[in-house]
């Protein structure tokens, strides 16, 4: 859908009302740098990307821009906005209100903004991005985006089974409770620790013999053998409290950390965490690793040959995965070792044992019992270091011995009772232990599922972006060759990289060797051509929609040779799609005004931009004339060499079309003939060559030969001042630019406003405007 006009109110550069109406034809829009012209592009792009400009994402622009998109002077009280008008008559209407805030008559949220619009520093960017981001950029293009989300989707699902599960901490503690029931019930089966727990349930609950569930046996043993010892003595329960805190298990929680830590110490720097984030990361990192050489690998440090870094991060992420257990099994020893201190803490503070611990409080144990109220397990759980065991080791586990020594010598019956709860309670712990394992096992089974489904989805994204990545590095090829014809750089191609799922690269044949990334060799201005001939084969996919094409500055760094062939790439590639180009240079939009077929073709320049109020302002001209007009006040030498120069390249351009001959020189300086040069070929021919009808004869065209000797005259007296001093004064420069731009416009028809080369309507012998007007002929010459 072709765009008809496009009108800015209020928006960035633009104040009261201007438009650019390239009415369903393509355009070339010419202004100098900051004269307003992205002003249109960033409307599109608003219109495109939901509200947001990508150059205008930064701090100082305010969360939704809207200290960035209105005009920096607009008035109180009137709108910024900006509408699209299309050539089907339909319309976009977007007003932003002062928070930011848009109202639009509807969306063309169906346009891709990248293959759409590529901007000046755009360009360059996609070829240096990393693998990973050209992936993430190219993926929508190519129409696999919702495949992608649901690739995405399924990796994320993974995590968060695993995460959620917690499978590698639970595979840990069921190892340590098989340890703990190998160690009471030795080989027993389920069975056999089911009829134990049978006895045991029948010598307390004899009232609740119904009970067959072993889980349930489990609890009513213990909750009855809970209301025995609340029957007990005082000096059962005490002992009952001692042996409690007798058989916490501090000594090996500590040991298991420390065993852990040296572990982790020997085999990783301290910040193991931020590692393992690294390695996560490494993609990213893969991503910007071009050519043979060598590489520092962020996680071990080693130096590794790029080639064999992918290999490498495998083989540290595998050796890791038992660090990553020995890190689980340290944080599950803390979580224990936590628990004992607050179990002890809470045994320690009965009312049943406050007789047997005053008995203590004064002697050596009075600082450890010190200790002990003052110690904080849920902060322990996070801040667990050295010191803090060795005061546990220092402080707390001299009372642990001394509970165990007091207990020893316990009522048989408070034996009996302690024995017998702590079989009840790892038996149900075993019983427990069946189930967790059969639920471990099946979000392990998942975790596998839903990663094999991931894969398979990747690997049809695969398949389907190879055929697609075939078909665009045809045109890319294609394109390329247009704007390098003859050159040592060929076969340029995107290609999906091996081992890599997110990814994908620009290849090329750099002199006979292939390479795999054109960052080893090719120049800015190379690379700038190869980003151009990329997004021109994504735009050409949209072909079929008939979306424009827009080109933002994007010739920045070719050359003139390189960037006369972008005529030829437009010309053959997309003759029949709507292109809008905007540059700020001012000799090849002169050779675009010249090249193109002025019947498809728009053109149309800015004045220079003078304040926010004023805005932007279109010239009444096609010339670039107000270029030099825009210095007259300051620097009308500066005015007058500007004149000089748009003379040059303009007579240039018309000379070649009307085949005007000149002497040969050599090299390069045929390249550097000056306006004056061409004008004394235009004078001297023009009397046989240039014609004007009328009626129905052709006379030679005197009025434009005086023009063209006119300008001739001031260009070798005011404006070669102009070039080598200071002395032309503002009249002078206004009068030598008015003289130039009137000797030129004698090149166009007055009526039909065509070119005098426009038809090549006499055969070899002459041309002419469209109407036949007047003429060049260039046989009489």
């Amino acid at each position: 859908m072709r765009i008809k006009a496009l009108s800015l109110v209020w928006f960035r550069g633009a104040a009261g009302f201007v438009s650019m109406d390239p009415d369903c034809r393509s355009m070339v829009v010419y202004g100098v740098n900051g004269s307003g012209k992205s002003s249109f592009v960033d409307a599109i792009e608003y219109a495109l990307n939901d509200g947001r400009i990508g150059h205008l994402a930064h701090e100082y622009s305010g969360k939704k821009q809207e200290l960035a998109v209105p005009n920096t002077h607009k008035p109180s009280g009137v709108k910024t906005e900006f509408s699209i008008k299309f050539c089907d008559n339909s319309e976009v209407k977007t007003e932003i209100k002062s928070d930011g805030s848009t109202k639009s008559s509807r969306t063309i949220r169906d346009w891709d903004y990248r293959r759409t619009v590529l901007r000046q520093d755009e360009v360059i960017a996609f070829i240096q991005d990393t693998k990973g981001d050209k992936y993430s950029a190219l993926l929508p293009l190519f129409g696999l985006q919702q495949i992608e989300v649901a690739a995405e989707n399924l990796r994320q699902l993974a995590k968060n089974v695993e995460s959620l599960s917690q499978i590698d901490l639970r595979k840990m503690v069921l190892t340590q409770a098989r340890a703990k029931r190998k160690a009471t019930f030795g080989a027993d089966t389920d069975d056999q620790i089911l009829k134990r727990i049978e006895g045991l349930h029948a010598k307390y609950c004899a009232d609740k013999a119904a009970t067959t569930n072993g889980l349930s046996r489990c609890s009513e043993s213990i909750a009855a053998i809970d209301v025995r010892i609340a029957q007990l003595s005082a000096e059962g329960k005490r002992h009952i409290a001692l042996r409690s805190a007798a058989e916490l298990e501090l000594k090996t929680h500590i040991e298991g950390i420390r065993a852990a830590s040296l572990t982790l110490a020997g085999a990783l720097e301290p910040l193991v965490s931020q590692k393992l984030s690294v390695l996560q990361q490494t993609e990213i990192f893969i991503g910007k690793l071009t050519g043979d050489g060598n590489v520092e690998c962020p996680a071990c440090g080693q130096s590794i040959q790029v080639t064999a870094f992918q290999a490498h991060v495998k083989a540290e992420l595998e050796r890791l995965q038992s660090i990553r257990e020995t890190f689980n099994a340290r944080n599950l020893a803390m979580g224990k070792l936590c628990d004992d201190v607050r179990s002890l803490k809470l045994n320690l503070g009965k009312f049943d044992v406050k007789t047997w611990r005053e008995g203590h409080a004064e002697g050596t144990l009075a600082e450890c019992f010190t200790h002990l109220d003052s110690v904080d397990a849920d902060t322990l759980r996070t801040i667990c270091g050295e010191s803090d065991l060795e005061q546990i080791e220092k402080q707390l586990l001299p009372l642990v011995d001394v509970a165990a020594t007091a207990s020893v010598d316990a009522p048989p019956e408070a034996q009996h009772l302690v024995e017998d709860k702590r079989v009840i309670e790892l038996a149900r712990s075993a019983i427990q232990m069946s189930g967790e394992s059969d639920e471990v096992a099946r979000a392990e089974a998942l975790v596998s599922l839903v990663n094999k489904l991931e894969h398979a989805i990747r690997e049809e994204i695969r398949l389907r972006s190879k055929a697609v990545i075939a078909e665009i590095s045809d045109d890319i090829k294609r394109m390329w060759s247009i704007l390098h014809p003859g050159e040592a750089i060929e076969n340029v191609h995107l290609y999906l990289p091996k081992e890599a799922d997110k990814a994908i690269d620009i290849g090329l044949k750099f002199h006979g060797k292939e390479l795999g990334s054109p960052r080893l060799t090719l120049s800015e201005g190379y690379r700038n051509s190869l980003g151009l001939c990329i997004f021109l084969a994504l735009a050409k996919r949209e072909a079929t929609k008939d979306r424009p094409v827009i080109l933002d500055d994007v010739i920045i760094s070719l050359d003139r040779n390189h960037r006369g062939m972008i005529v030829e790439l437009l010309e053959k590639e997309f003759v029949s799609r709507q292109v809008i180009i905007l540059t700020h240079d001012r000799d090849w939009y002169t050779e675009l005004r010249q090249q193109l077929d002025e019947r498809a073709w728009t053109f149309k320049a800015l004045r220079p931009y003078e304040t926010p109020q004023i805005g932007i302002r279109w010239s009444h001209k096609t010339t670039t004339f107000d270029d030099a007009r825009a210095q007259l006040k300051e620097r009308p030498d500066s005015a007058g060499n500007d004149a000089r120069k748009i003379m040059d390249v303009e007579l240039s351009l018309i000379a070649e079309h009307l085949q005007i001959r000149l002497p040969y020189l050599r090299f390069e300086k045929n390249d550097r003939r000056l306006a004056h040069d061409f004008l004394e070929r235009f004078i001297a021919e023009g009397g046989r060559c240039f014609q004007i009808k009328v009626g129905t004869d052709f006379l030679v065209h005197g009025e434009a030969i005086e023009a063209l000797s006119n300008a001739d005259d001031l260009l070798l007296s005011w404006a070669n001042k102009a070039s080598h001093s200071f002395d032309v004064m503002r009249p002078e420069a206004t009068k030598l630019i008015d003289v130039c731009e009137t000797a030129l416009a004698y090149f166009k028809c007055p009526s039909c406003r065509k070119n005098i080369w426009f038809a090549n309507a006499g055969g070899p012998e002459w041309v002419q405007c469209q109407c036949g007007g007047i003429r060049w002929r260039y046989g009489k010459g």
